[in-house]
């Protein structure tokens, strides 16, 4: 975990004052990281293809993406949860060398040991899926390897009354501190029961074999010490059909739901994150041909406020008391536009295309994000969906899913390979049109960049006067060591000093202290500690 070093702070002076004051605080809350640590896990598992679906002949890609499902902590490590979702493509063994896809999904657990870690603290986790491979184990099944990289990141928010206010008479380093503090967090379970039926025309369920399902938050809003949250989970479950040849089926069903969540302190304007994660998915056959779902989403809401504040970083002249503040520091957020355009003839098993309907490309997919020095590089994929109506007597509606892989690179000036970046992508126009006997779909991404780099900021949080030394007085005008007019003596400078104030004391003046000690050449800077000379003047 690299970290860099702030520019050299700004120094803030107060005028002399002797006078005993409570000085500014300001509470800070910024979430510290603890540790980090990445290691790598094999995954391993059995598929197969689905009995509705003809069996595969050549595999023609492999999709992946691991969805993390469970986080536990416990001292130095982290355990975790997931599930590796594939979705295959693959030419059927077939005369007519069709395309088809599955999906599918494995289980797995691993853990990250993370020195410091501790019950009660975060973490966020982040997964790369680095290489896949099937291998055929039986007419129907492939087994699975992946490789997937694991990465953990623990945090604890970190509490601090952090000095604002310089004391008179002191002279301090100041450092001016863009944050994100956390106004509070709240987790939160939400229960999915609601009952439903299958449509028409799927065959009625003997026993669901497995249910997979996917949680997602569309819309959040901050009230006064309150969050609401919207979001959907996506249900997809294989079943045996209640018939004589006890086929295999699948059907899908979305659920929306909305919830609120209590955050005190929070407001309008501030930012809210929401990590949701599916703890159980399941489904039961009741009675009157319903199903009966049980889905158990945790949610974890984090209320963040932006807030500049101007901290006191060291004091001259001071002990003090610091803590070290990991601050998460903007180095730079740019946009870029991105143009896709992709044809290929559209899936074999589709009826033709008379009339395109509708076009939408919401779902898209950061694969791989890499910082270089100034530059951040994006690869993935934006998936379009294309309603339209075939070419056939009852003019049905289909629709056709295509997933497109796009790369592009965003300038950031100052950007490094150890800072972190978050990416966000919007969608600002898409299109599909027939050209011939290929289908061309388009986009248009305005893709954005946010770099930031983590930084250690010490800030004082109280300090205690250094004690001062009695000013040293003149040497004896007679006798042993006595101070001849026409020589100078030493004299180390002590807190409160000025040169008019010595040249008063010794009867001298600041241009004849000045003659003596060339080397000062300001006669408003002079330090504590410092030894100059002060020229003897005869008395009388």
């Amino acid at each position: 975990m690299a970290m860099r070093k702030r520019p050299k702070p700004r120094f803030r002076q107060t005028n002399v004052s002797t006078t005993a004051e409570a000085l500014e605080t300001e509470q800070i809350r910024v979430p510290q990281v603890v540790g980090e640590n990445t290691e790598q896990t094999i995954v391993r598992g059995t598929i197969s293809v689905p009995n509705s679906k003809p069996d595969i002949e050549e595999i023609l890609s492999t999709d992946t993406a691991v969805k993390l499902k469970k986080v536990n902590i416990i001292p130095n490590k982290v355990i975790v949860e997931a599930t590796l979702k594939l979705e295959v493509m693959y030419s059927a063994f077939k005369k007519d060398q069709s395309v088809h896809t599955f999906h599918e999904e494995i289980d797995f657990t691993d853990f990250i040991e993370v020195e410091g870690a501790r019950p009660g603290m975060d973490a966020e986790i982040d997964f790369v899926v680095e290489d896949v491979s099937l291998t055929r184990d039986k007419a129907c099944d492939w087994d699975v390897a992946a490789v997937v990289q694991v990465t953990a990141r623990v945090t604890e928010d970190r509490e601090v009354n952090a000095l604002v206010e310089c004391p008179k008479g002191y002279e301090c380093e100041t450092e001016r501190l863009n944050l994100k503090q956390v106004v509070g967090s709240a987790f939160k379970q939400v229960l999915i029961d609601k009952k439903f039926e299958l449509k028409k025309d799927f065959p009625d369920i003997e026993k669901t074999r497995k249910c997979m399902c996917d949680v997602e938050i569309t819309n959040t809003k901050i009230l006064k010490n309150k969050v609401l949250i919207e979001g959907e989970v996506d249900m997809e479950c294989i079943y045996t059909a209640l018939k004589d040849d006890q086929s295999v089926h699948t059907f899908e069903q979305t659920f929306k739901f909305n919830t609120f969540v209590e955050v005190d302190g929070a407001e309008q304007g501030m930012e809210v994150d929401v990590d949701a994660f599916v703890e159980s998915c399941d489904v039961e056959v009741a009675s009157d041909c319903e199903l009966d779902p049980t889905i158990v989403v945790q949610l974890r809401v984090r209320v963040l406020e932006e807030r500049e504040v101007e901290v006191i970083t060291d004091i001259e002249g001071a002990d003090v008391e610091t803590v070290d503040l990991q601050i998460e520091d903007l180095v730079g957020e740019e946009c870029k536009q991105v143009v896709i355009k992709d044809a290929k003839e559209p899936p074999s098993q589709k009826p033709d295309i008379d009339k395109i309907q509708e076009v939408s490309a919401g779902d898209v997919v950061i694969k791989d994000v890499d910082v270089i020095n100034d530059k951040v590089l994006v690869k993935g994929e934006i998936e379009f969906e294309i309603l339209y109506t075939a070419m056939n007597k009852d003019q049905s509606m289909h629709m056709i899913h295509r997933k497109v892989p796009f790369k592009t690179f965003i300038d950031v000036p100052g950007a490094r390979p150890d800072d972190d970046v978050d990416i966000d992508v919007e969608v600002e126009w898409a299109n599909a049109k027939m050209d011939g006997c290929d289908l061309v779909v388009e986009a248009v991404l305005n893709v954005c960049a946010r770099v930031t780099e983590l930084m250690e900021q010490p800030v004082v949080v109280g300090f205690s006067p250094r004690p001062t030394t009695a000013p040293p007085t003149a040497p004896p005008t007679t006798g042993p060591g006595a101070c001849v007019p026409g020589t100078t003596f030493n004299y180390t400078i002590v807190r409160g000093d000025t040169l008019s104030k010595l040249a008063q004391r010794y009867g001298t003046t600041v241009q004849a202290i000045m003659a003596v000690n060339p080397e000062i050449t300001n006669p408003n800077l002079i330090t504590v500690g410092q030894v100059i000379k002060i020229p003897c003047v005869a008395k009388g």
